[in-house]
């Protein structure tokens, strides 16, 4: 790619990232309020939804939030009836929190639209682009981690 055209399409790409998270969010912000819940609860049972149950601090490392910050969101997450504190089977000083499949749904109800959307304009784009944009945000995603930590310390 020439020297020209990544000076154009760079500016232009972070443009669009930034556009797609707020859209994203503010969405996001939409439907937590329709279920009274709080926009960060709604991120944790995002995480909880594609990774699975999982422990406070592994919560805590997702997240980027102090041990007693994501205490804060669990006891509310519990206490609405949306996740549930089980007993760790590797480890029984510990314990895992997963999300109430029922609450699950009745969250996961409120972004099919979305998702459809998300499905038909993926269908737009070869193979080829589709590895392109997985291979973007998976890179994004895994940096993620470590900007956390560089903005903690």
């Amino acid at each position: 790619m020439s020297s020209k055209q990544h000076a154009r399409l760079f500016p232009a790409l972070v443009r669009a990232v930034r556009l797609f998270i707020a859209g994203s969010s503010l969405f996001s912000q939409r439907v937590s309020e329709k279920l009274g819940l709080h926009p960060t609860d709604m991120q944790f049972l995002n995480l909880l939804e594609l990774l699975g149950p999982m422990t406070p601090g592994f919560l805590a490392q997702c997240s980027g939030l102090s041990s007693g910050g994501v205490t804060v969101v669990i006891d509310r997450l519990e206490q609405a009836g949306y996740v549930r504190r089980t007993q760790n089977p590797s480890d029984r000083r510990s314990v895992l929190v997963g999300i109430v499949p029922a609450r699950q749904k009745k969250v996961t109800a409120n972004y099919d639209s979305v998702q459809k959307q998300f499905e038909q304009v993926l269908t737009g784009f070869t193979d080829q682009e589709l590895e392109t944009i997985l291979k973007f945000f998976s890179t994004a995603n895994e940096m993620r981690p470590r900007a956390l930590q560089g903005r903690t310390k």
